[in-house]
């Protein structure tokens, strides 16, 4: 009876909290930096020229997606990796702990096509290990090149959370790439792990009073192996595709800072680019899908620390125009794309029981 109650009491916090968290952030952080109704009048004013221009920002950043998806599996077409992407991420921004949920409708639409079960654990594995990686480094990167460039200056602080978390978030990625080298050059190492992986299965399996697969070790074996003959042939690829994302992420956050009319005086390219590093920090505290609220809520109070309303205004309008553009607009292309990846499978099913009759 306590395991079923206290079973029933996470289940309320997974959904209360990130509930609770998008309340505070967009019902009372938000509207005290800057009214909605500056915020709306500033979106009604944008012109039908920003509006192409902001599309054509937004496209490029999906495509950048799906060319990571494409790099990472060996002959899959755009358009798949595109229907793909969309389908899993939009279950991932809505879903609470929806990550694990979109891994199975990756599963699903990749397997439909032919994938084996060994190929997508390669690719599953790789790329969420490397968008990891990427999502840790951004951050230093992020501060290393406007420590460069003599622009780490947005208030003390803010740069000081900035550093923060940048730190953190570094010392995480080295440690990765440490465990992740180690294990894919020391086939002692991942021995090691096939053994303790196998040890958890067998303890999982004996509370389940079930026999378990007693293969696990020699997965693990066999992961490593495909993993390591993936990463030899596209890990330039999967590189060059990681920074392409992010590129297409701070392409549009700039090009809706331009279109909603904050000038490059009141926001820089430098914090713009500060900016992006805080969110990263942001969606790396996994409380709500996508950081939806925490990235929106910080990232408008560091871009318009210092600004008069009108300006603060401004800037809460790029951010929530980028947020629409980069974590909503997948939603809806994301339904759209699943719902036609089911019709064609439905319609191929129903042709091969007609040739079957």
């Amino acid at each position: 009876m306590k395991e079923g109650v206290g079973a029933q009491g996470r289940r309320v916090a997974t959904v209360l909290l990130p509930v609770t968290v998008c309340v505070l952030a967009f019902g009372f952080g938000l509207p005290r930096l800057a009214r909605f109704r500056d915020v709306l009048q500033t979106l009604q004013n944008l012109t039908s020229g920003w509006m192409l221009v902001l599309v054509l920002a937004a496209a490029a950043n999906l495509v950048a997606n799906w060319l990571f998806i494409a790099a990472a599996i060996p002959g899959l077409p755009l358009r798949r990796a595109a229907a793909v992407n969309l389908a899993s991420t939009a279950v991932a921004n809505t879903v609470p702990a929806g990550g694990a949920v979109s891994v199975g409708v990756s599963w699903r639409m990749l397997s439909s096509w032919g994938l084996s079960s060994r190929s997508f654990a390669v690719y599953a594995g790789v790329t969420g290990v490397w968008s990891t990686l990427a999502k840790l480094a951004t951050p230093a990167v992020a501060v290393g090149v406007l420590a460069a460039t003599g622009r780490l200056t947005s208030g003390a602080g803010a740069v000081t959370t900035l550093c923060v978390g940048a730190a953190l978030c570094a010392a995480m990625f080295l440690i990765g790439v440490a465990v992740v080298h180690r294990s894919l050059r020391d086939e002692r190492a991942a021995q090691a792990v096939g053994r303790m992986s196998q040890r958890w299965s067998d303890r999982l399996f004996r509370l389940a009073r079930r026999t378990g697969p007693t293969t696990v070790a020699a997965a693990v074996m066999r992961f490593r192996a495909d993993a390591v003959d993936l990463l030899r042939a596209r890990s330039r690829r999967l590189t060059l595709a990681s920074i392409g994302n992010d590129l297409g992420w701070l392409l549009v956050f700039q090009t809706c800072l331009l279109a909603c009319g904050v000038p490059q005086s009141q926001v820089p390219w430098s914090r713009c680019l500060a900016g992006f590093a805080l969110a990263r920090v942001l969606s790396a505290i996994p409380i709500t899908p996508g950081g939806v609220g925490l990235i929106e809520w910080g990232m408008a109070v560091y871009l318009a620390a210092g600004l008069d309303n009108a300006a603060s205004a401004r800037v809460t309008a790029a951010v929530l125009l980028a947020r629409a553009l980069t974590y909503v607009l997948p939603i809806p292309l994301g339904a759209v794309a699943y719902a036609g990846w089911r019709f064609r499978r439905l319609v191929g099913r129903q042709g091969d029981e007609s040739l079957s009759a």
